[in-house]
């Protein structure tokens, strides 16, 4: 599906349910950021579950205020939860040739899937700050270079 597709379903929405790992998309992402400010004040109810990191604080702080909501409504909205509780939302990553010219990163959509249609290649933006991120986690703990 492509991102327009989406921008088009979550303009039409009367209620919207979000699980994210940081939630860039609707604090970075200008589009997203205006679908969701013109959706709240239409009286769309929005449902989100994100981990409790220092990147989801920040971005919280900024969404409360690119929003105009009052702290008592993002309270309702947002479900914080312990990294190790978010853990089942995430789906299988791969990166292959991270280090080479053309890195493609992948996730998968089901466990056990036995179709090829069950597998979204992320874009090369993405894949760039995922191998970022991965590059430093590894490096943080195991003190090398992957």
């Amino acid at each position: 599906m492509k991102l327009k597709k989406v921008h088009s379903l979550e303009k039409k929405a009367k209620e919207v349910w979000i699980v994210s790992p940081d939630l860039f998309y609707d604090t970075e992402n200008d589009v997203f950021m205006n679908i969701v400010k013109h959706n709240l004040h239409k009286g769309t109810k929005y449902r989100y579950i994100v981990p409790a990191t220092s990147s989801v604080g920040k971005h919280l702080t900024k969404y409360q205020k690119d929003q105009t909501i009052p702290k008592d409504m993002t309270n309702d909205m947002f479900l914080i939860l312990p990294v190790s509780e978010f853990n089942p939302f995430l789906n299988e990553l791969a990166i292959y040739d991270p280090n080479g010219k053309s890195p493609i990163a992948c996730l998968s959509v089901w466990k056990d899937a036995d179709t090829d249609d069950e597998v979204i290649q992320i874009d090369k933006h993405m894949t760039t700050a995922l191998i970022k991120s991965f590059k430093s986690i590894w490096k943080k703990y195991k003190r090398v270079n992957p």
